[in-house]
């Protein structure tokens, strides 16, 4: 047991790694749809390039969404929706009316209006009898017809509407009906018409007569909306039949509308058997094989080519899971017809990739993301076409991401590089530019557009997976930056020396291939520990005292090493990356503060020696960017004390210094080779030749006086 239990604890990193793979592919297996995949790939328009086709068993030819939608605008044409018939609502009306005639009249026969008129009595009585049953006459008329809301959506569609009253409906037209305006207007000419005696206007008005124009015809939407559904079921979703053994193409054929569209239909009722059979659980062993493989692809492609983030377990599950969301994503679009396949930024993943890793990575993974995508997509090819292009276009516009508004250059041009593709496909299927889908270019748009918050996206990527971003690398190189202007302040000798090492150490990278920007700016802060006891280094000493000449060796040695340990501290404290901390660990290795241990050899040499004073806490480089760094720093630093600066020192001096670093074993970690470091040699040997060219002494001029 104790032996499992210690191999599990020495391989646990790996065990890790392989769980991540497994759980992936549970994943993705539970996410893929479990029907079959029809065997054969088609296009409009091209020709048939399979063996013959015969119907294997009788099917219905599905329409299409265009004979659909034809269908159902004609049924709905005759639709006509049900409104409930209140008649209470009249006798509402009418009491209220009745009761506030009464009052209005009444304050209306003591104006001077009605007195100018000089009615009897009698007449009086017969007028107001005679105006209020004209009122009542005309409301009532207005009610039996029906008074409709004026913003009732039904109006817009249909001609007639059935009326209900106690369960008894009557069809009528609804240019018949009055709404609260139309009703106010008619009642108001009808006025104009009858009464003549402009007293009597003043009157009406006082009425306020549009009170009393309360709708009595209420929709009635459960009813009509179960009419409704009720006729649209009715629609027959396929049109005509094919009987088993119809020969449906033969190869070479054009596939035109009608074969295309049975086509369409064989397929998917042959998906839909397929996925309501006995084979279902062979379909997702199937689906899983073939995840599997590409989930193979990417392993070996890490393991061969990029083992550092195979073995970097925070990198290799960030990668995962991109995989997996946009898989998830692409499930959902097949589940929701609403959502567009093509709405989803794809190109999203080489951009992130690309910026947090490299290009070929980038390239390769999305590779596999789109065959794990194209299973779910429909016309697979097209997809894979469109998205593997717009994606390599999108890595080539994106060479290093250092400002945002290159992300819109990209969006544009992955919006373009979509389009243009798109429009070649469709012509071709389609023969016609009339027949292309149009608004596909708006999902291409609504693409890009969403390819532009990558940006944040890439910061939020960078914080929980421990990634750096070239965005990230040019503000830590700013001078401005805090780090920075305090060792400029407190260490101003070693600041200079930081960045004549990261010139030389970015001149080298760029020719034998690397990161430039990450080692220039591991450069600027690898020396940042020196700022707790800036006066005991060289370059920082202002005068001749030397601090170290009243130390013990191992004492000096100590403060020498420990810039290191301090370093580490500050740069954690001020919460830089991982990966700059990685240069301050390792520009010394596990190296020997040679200079204060031979002196203290020789002073003792009959004394033990402690060699862990005497050697830097390390660990050895184990990048080329580390590595060069290494060198750089120490080429720099020597080539100061040379007392003649001549072509040949700087020369010997490189490559003395160089080689003993390879005789320590110090760059056995890192991925660099022999050929790597001879050319990081030569460019060293140039630069600091052109560093400390001698100059031309200037004649004096004589006086001739």
């Amino acid at each position: 047991m104790r032996k499992y239990i210690r191999w599990i604890r020495q391989n646990i990193k790996a065990i890790y790694r392989v769980l991540l793979f497994i759980i992936t592919l549970g994943v993705l297996s539970l996410i893929y749809p479990n029907i079959g995949n029809f065997r054969y790939e088609y296009q409009k328009g091209k020709p048939w390039m399979h063996e013959t086709l015969i119907a294997p068993f009788d099917f219905a030819i599905h329409k299409t969404e265009a004979e659909l939608a034809a269908n159902k605008d004609s049924l709905l044409a005759k639709y006509s929706p049900y409104y409930e018939y209140k008649p209470e609502i009249l006798q509402q009306v009418s009491s209220k009316f009745n009761a506030d005639f009464e009052k209005k009249w009444n304050a209306y026969i003591q104006t001077d209006n009605f007195k100018n008129l000089n009615y009897k009595k009698s007449t009086i009585s017969i007028e107001k009898k005679r105006i209020l049953l004209y009122f009542q006459d005309i409301i009532s008329g207005i009610y039996d017809i029906g008074i409709i809301e004026a913003s009732t959506p039904q109006l817009q569609i249909p001609e007639k509407i059935n009326r209900s009253l106690n369960n008894v409906s009557e069809k009528i037209e609804t240019k018949s009906l009055y709404t609260p305006k139309i009703a106010y207007e008619f009642i108001s000419q009808s006025l104009k018409n009858d009464f003549k005696n402009q007293s009597y206007h003043v009157f009406f008005q006082d009425l306020n007569l549009d009170t009393y124009l309360t709708p009595n015809l209420i929709y009635n939407e459960d009813m009509s909306e179960k009419v409704k559904n009720s006729m649209l079921s009715n629609i027959s979703l396929t049109k005509g039949l094919v009987k088993a053994g119809t020969r449906i193409a033969l190869i070479g054929d054009i596939i035109d509308d009608d074969t295309f569209r049975i086509l369409e239909s064989l397929k998917r009722e042959y998906e839909s058997i397929l996925g309501s059979s006995q084979s279902h659980y062979l379909i997702m062993g199937g689906q899983s094989l073939l995840i599997l493989a590409c989930l193979i692809l990417l392993f070996l492609y890490l393991r061969n080519f990029r083992t550092q983030i195979l073995e970097d377990n925070k990198k290799l599950l960030f990668i995962l899971l991109l995989i997996v969301l946009f898989v998830g994503l692409s499930s959902l679009a097949m589940k929701f017809p609403i959502i567009n396949i093509y709405i989803i930024p794809f190109v999203l993943i080489p951009v992130v990739l690309r910026t947090l890793l490299d290009s070929r990575s980038a390239l390769f993974i999305y590779i596999i993301s789109l065959l794990l995508n194209g299973f779910l997509a429909p016309n697979s090819f097209e997809f894979l076409f469109l998205q593997l292009s717009a994606g390599i276009m999108a890595i080539y516009s994106l060479p290093q991401l250092e400002r945002r508004g290159q992300l819109v250059i990209t969006a544009i041009i992955t919006f373009f590089t979509y389009s243009i593709v798109y429009f070649a496909f469709a012509i071709t299927q389609e023969g016609s530019i009339q027949e292309i889908e149009w608004k596909n270019f708006i999902w291409f748009a609504i693409n890009g557009l969403l390819l532009t918050f990558s940006y944040s996206l890439i910061y939020i990527f960078e914080k929980l997976f421990g990634f750096i971003s070239d965005v990230t690398l040019i503000e830590l190189a700013n001078q401005n930056h805090p780090v920075l202007r305090q060792l400029i302040q407190h260490a101003p000798g070693t600041f200079q020396h930081s960045l004549t090492v990261a010139n030389l150490a970015e001149a080298a990278i760029n020719e034998i291939g690397g990161n430039p920007l990450l080692v220039r700016t591991g450069a600027l802060y690898h020396d940042i520990g020196k700022m707790k006891n800036p006066v005991y280094f060289i370059e920082n000493q202002m005068t001749n005292r030397n601090p170290h000449d009243n130390l013990e060796f191992d004492k000096s040695a100590q403060i020498i090493t420990d810039h290191v340990k301090y370093g580490i501290q500050i740069a954690k404290k001020h919460k830089l990356p991982q990966q700059i901390i990685d240069f301050i660990q390792t520009h010394h290795g596990a190296g020997r503060v040679q200079y204060f241990y031979t002196s203290f050899k020789n002073k003792y040499p009959d004394k033990e020696i402690d060699e862990e004073k005497f050697t830097y806490p390390g660990p050895d480089p184990f990048s080329k960017e580390t590595a060069v760094l290494m060198m750089a720093d120490s080429v720099e630093a020597a080539s100061r004390s040379l007392k003649e600066k001549t072509p040949e020192s700087i020369e010997n001096l490189v490559i003395s210094l160089i080689d003993k670093q390879i005789s320590e074993n110090r760059f056995e970690m890192a991925d660099i080779s022999f050929k790597n470091i001879h050319q990081v040699k030569n460019i060293f040997i140039q630069m600091l030749i052109n560093i400390y060219h001698a100059r031309i002494e200037y004649p004096k001029e004589i006086n001739r006086d």
